[in-house]
Parts: C-alpha cells; sequence; structure tokens
C-alpha cells in the first residue's frame, strides 16, 4: 500500500503546485464557461489558498497512510482508509470554496453540486466497506 498511496500523493502534490493564480482560470472546473460578469466576482487567490490546503492535506494524509502500512498490516483497512481520504477529502472544497466564489446560482446548478457531494461520500462509503469485508489481500505479488 505504500508505493500506491506514494503515487497519488506526489500527483496530487504537482496538481497543486502547477495551480496557481494566473493558472486557476484555465485549470479549475467551471470557470470558462461563466459569463465574463461572473468571472469579475471569483477571488482566485482565495480559491487556489483553500485548493492547495485541500489538496496537500490529502496528500499527507496519504502518505501517512502509506507509511503506517508498511509497518502494521491490514490490507483491507489501508484499502479502505484511501478510499473515503479520496472521496470525502474533496468535500472541502465545495463548502470553502463558496466564500470565494460569491456568485447567484440556478436551482439545477445547485442540486448538481449537492448530488455530487451526495455521491462523493456514497461512494466513499460503499467502496471503503466493500474493501474492509473484501475476502483475501489486495497486494499483488
Amino acid at each position: 500500500m505504500l508505493t500506491p498511496c506514494l503515487v497519488i500523493a506526489f500527483i496530487l502534490v504537482f496538481v497543486a503546485g502547477i495551480t496557481t493564480e494566473e493558472s486557476a482560470p484555465s485549470l479549475l472546473s467551471g470557470y470558462n464557461t461563466m459569463s465574463d460578469e461572473k468571472k469579475k466576482n471569483v477571488d482566485f487567490k482565495g480559491l487556489v489558498k483553500v485548493f492547495h490546503k485541500v489538496f496537500y492535506g490529502i496528500a499527507v494524509t496519504l502518505t501517512i497512510i502509506g507509511i503506517l502500512s508498511y509497518f502494521f498490516e491490514n490490507d483491507n483497512l489501508w484499502a479502505s482508509l484511501i478510499s473515503i481520504i479520496m472521496t470525502w477529502g474533496f468535500l472541502p472544497l465545495f463548502f470553502l470554496g463558496k466564500k470565494y466564489d460569491p456568485n447567484v446560482y440556478s436551482k439545477w446548478q445547485k442540486i448538481i453540486n449537492y448530488f455530487v457531494m451526495f455521491f462523493l461520500i456514497a461512494l466513499g462509503l460503499i467502496i471503503a466497506i466493500s474493501a474492509y469485508y473484501h475476502e483475501g489481500s489486495f497486494v499483488i505479488e
């Protein structure tokens, strides 16, 4: 479990590293489809800070899980924790990002936002439970 955790953590750190205030408009989803008036309201400096905190936080957590999995062998537990971190770890983006985007969105856009949050929560639980109760080990030898 150490290698997958470190690879995913490296990818997250890389993506967070290339996301700056200047590159955020082209990298963050949804900005390109906004009207010019809505684009003026978005505070990229704050959004990038939140983005960095979330991505670096997930990367550090995955690194800790990878190191612990090296010393304590319970592959099903570690696979469950990884699935929870990888799905629930992105939820703060939904809540903390709203502060830096004061635009008013339509009802269907809000519904899609809540659906994605619910999907991440449910997916994390389903994968975690499935991984924890999986027969055998996830390690390929």
